[in-house]
């Protein structure tokens, strides 16, 4: 694919062209195309979210340059293969939501890499100028090796996460990868199901919020509760939300699993 393939600015574009590339949401590079060139996407302020493949090899430099609004990465790839996601999420600052589908089973991958910024820090005596990274984000995007994930350095970063990220991060991370568990060692599902515990409250909130309410909300009602009341604790926060629907579903889900509460009179 040629420099400036999808960039509004390249030369000789029509008028209708150049307003369709500005104005795109969402865009996809087809499944057999294996490079782009440079500049490949640069000017595409509202691109939010783009597909492509394993085919897909290379990527020329400042291609998301601009694409300030890009948060959403879906690929499609076979187990165990390089991609570029590497090569994406190393061109942004902000954080990005990745899903992954492997063609082979149809199961999924949900990484989030959280934004991080970089300062030029003068160090005066060595007549240098230091570069200091604050968030964690530039550890996360060093989570490949060879151009393919490595899901257990990864998965080993949340200790560090939970210092640096908000929970409307951590939140999606844990759930994402417990829900999506591809290569989730024991020891890091148990810091994620942990932190879930801790936050079953805010978890609930966070999802009833959301248009994927129910996933969340599935998830944390069938294996996200031991208890009873951890239980009805989901149904009181969908009932303040007043989400009918969610009280609805929480309801005949914790029937199904811990059954109807007896109650028992004394005379």
């Amino acid at each position: 694919m040629e420099n400036y393939a999808f960039s509004p600015w390249k030369e000789g574009r029509t008028q209708e062209e150049k307003q369709y590339l500005l104005q795109a949401e969402e865009l996809e590079i087809e499944d057999g195309v294996e490079a782009i060139g440079n500049y490949t996407f640069y000017g595409c302020r509202n691109l939010k979210s783009l597909k492509f493949t394993d085919s897909l090899k290379q990527i020329g430099g400042g291609s998301f340059t601009g694409c300030s609004a890009l948060r959403k990465l879906y690929v499609k790839m076979n187990k165990n293969m390089p991609s570029c996601i590497k090569d994406v999420v190393a061109e942004t600052f902000h954080e990005v939501y990745v899903t992954i589908e492997f063609r082979e089973t149809g199961e999924f991958a949900k990484l989030i890499f959280p934004e991080y910024y970089e300062e030029g820090v003068e160090n005066t005596p060595a007549r240098i100028l230091e570069t200091h990274f604050h968030g964690c984000g530039y550890r996360y995007r060093q989570c490949f090796t060879d151009k393919k994930v490595d899901y257990h350095q990864y998965d080993s970063l949340f200790k560090v996460a939970k210092v640096y990220e908000k929970q409307d991060i951590l939140i999606p991370m844990a759930l994402g990868r417990l829900m999506h568990p591809y290569e989730l060692a024991e020891e890091h599902e148990a810091d994620y199901r942990q932190y879930i515990t801790e936050k079953l409250e805010e978890t609930g909130i966070y999802y009833l919020k959301r248009e994927n309410w129910h996933e969340g909300l599935a998830y944390l009602i069938r294996k996200g509760v031991s208890k009873s009341e951890e239980a009805e604790q989901l149904i009181t926060l969908a009932s303040k939300a007043e989400h009918t629907e969610a009280v609805s579903f929480l309801m005949e889900e914790k029937k199904k699993r811990f059954g109807r509460v007896k109650k028992t009179f004394e005379f």
